[in-house]
């Protein structure tokens, strides 16, 4: 059987590259294979070039690697293409995101995925997602595209909708935070070491803190959650060793025997829609139509945190700093052995990819797929759902799920009736379908506002959205 040939996409990323390549490298499975990375930033390409010839040395690896900063020069024959790129500086842009709607009253919680800002998040990466999956329509029509990319369920559904590739992924690593919160909870059942004060919200700077909470959760506990990317719910959770159904007593302590001030808004929700969220509060709140009252400002009630720009560049640096390190032969590269001391999780790309190639039976919490046979019955058939699923030679199959309560299910089709519409706005470079788009946002409550918005987003993104000029 040929070894498979992949494709990474952003390949000099600080955030993104450094651990899914030290994962993909000294994964046995994948000894080997043709790999080939692409990066637009030619001084972060040649760094991650050459730790990746390090790494091929030092672990015995034996792939065939290549790089360029054309894509095009790569993949063709290629079995797998993996994507995680942004187009504008990320933390610069993400703030804009977050300041122009504020301009004119609307103050969201996040701005990443959902709210206004998601939409010029939207805008910004959907033109160079789809470009890449033309290309992958002339040079490697059978390969699998993995999206990495937020907002994931609007990037991965535009190229669905919008494509002849149809071997696409969504991949995110946000249910961790759903079995950091349960772990919490329950910590004295396996006497998981839990820091004073401990929250998760989404934040570089509280990583080091988060993580071993974490992996003791993923140690611990089995979890089986349904929704939509970054909204996700649990309909299941058991001790990973005895079997036994711990919802009971979470929901128990949760909501009656716990900090109040400990993911607050997650744990409302948890007693009002019966079912916990997963995402934590940074990420569930912006889908919710109640997070951004001027008069009650919810975002104060439930401490919900803007993301850290300046801890994100920080975050970017440092790991910059590991690469160089390694590369100049300051740093030994076994130290990348283990990404999470680095406090970089992981997606399990490796793990996906052994198991198409080599029908592994792997079994994968996230899968982001089209919820084609319904997997989520009351969801929209061609929308990009989150389920868990079995990885194998025949592709992905997920997990078919009950129906979600039908409040819970509504909050979803919302978010993706708005998904769907701006794919559609940005695609067509329709104006008017993007206006229409930010009035179905549950943050935008005027129509001379959504203008405005709309506007500025234009104009203070003019570079990034030739479609609409």
């Amino acid at each position: 059987m040929k070894t498979p040939k992949i494709v990474v996409i952003g390949a000099g990323s600080a955030i993104f590259g450094l651990g899914s390549l030290a994962t993909m490298m000294q994964y046995p499975r994948l000894k080997g294979a043709r790999l080939a990375l692409v990066d637009v930033d030619e001084q972060a390409l040649a760094t991650m070039t050459r730790l990746a010839n390090i790494m091929n040395d030092t672990w015995d690896a034996q792939m065939k690697i290549t790089s360029s900063t054309d894509r095009r020069d790569v993949l063709s024959g290629a079995d797998f293409v993996i994507v995680s790129i942004q187009v504008g500086p990320r933390e610069t842009v993400w703030e804009m995101d977050w300041k122009i709607p504020l301009r004119h009253g609307v103050r969201q919680p996040y701005a990443e995925n959902g709210g206004p800002g998601a939409f010029a998040h939207t805008a910004r990466n959907l033109s160079v997602i789809l470009d890449i999956a033309h290309d992958m329509e002339e040079l490697c029509p059978n390969a699998w595209y993995f999206n990495l990319t937020n907002p994931l369920i609007r990037l991965t559904w535009a190229v669905r909708r919008y494509t002849k590739i149809k071997k696409v992924l969504g991949l995110c690593h946000q249910l961790l935070w759903g079995y950091a919160m349960a772990a919490t909870i329950l910590a004295d059942r396996w006497d998981i070491e839990v820091p004073e004060g401990f929250h998760v919200h989404t934040d570089a700077d509280n990583m080091p803190r988060f993580i071993p909470v974490a992996r003791a959760a993923l140690e611990h506990l089995d979890i089986k959650a349904a929704g939509i990317n970054h909204f996700s719910w649990v309909y299941d959770i058991r001790d990973k060793l005895t079997g036994e159904d711990l919802y009971p007593l979470l929901r128990d302590r949760w909501l009656h025997h716990y900090r109040r001030d400990f993911e607050p808004l997650s744990r409302e929700m948890f007693e009002i829609f019966g079912m916990m969220p997963t995402a934590g509060d940074s990420h569930m709140c912006e889908f919710l139509p109640l997070v951004h009252d001027q008069i009650t400002k919810p975002w104060e009630k439930y401490d919900l945190k803007l993301q850290s720009w300046d801890g994100n560049r920080r975050r970017r640096e440092e790991r910059r700093a590991i690469a160089t390190s390694i590369v100049n032969g300051e740093m030994d590269v076994n130290e990348l052995r283990d990404v999470w001391r680095h406090n970089m999780l992981d997606e399990g790309i490796p793990e996906l990819i052994a198991a198409i190639i080599y029908n592994d039976n792997y079994y994968h919490q996230q899968l982001n797929i089209p919820n084609e046979g319904l997997l989520i019955p009351n969801l929209p058939q061609d929308a990009i759902i989150e389920v868990p699923g079995m990885v194998s030679g025949m592709g992905l199959q997920g997990l078919t799920f009950p129906p979600l309560p039908e409040g819970i299910a509504e909050l979803c089709r919302r978010e993706l009736a708005l998904s769907s519409l701006t794919i559609d706005a940005i695609v067509q470079a329709d104006r008017n379908l993007a206006l229409q788009a930010l009035l179905l946002d549950p943050m935008v409550t005027d129509i001379d506002t959504a203008r405005s918005i709309l506007d500025d987003f234009m104009f203070e993104f003019e570079e990034y959205l030739p479609q609409f000029a």
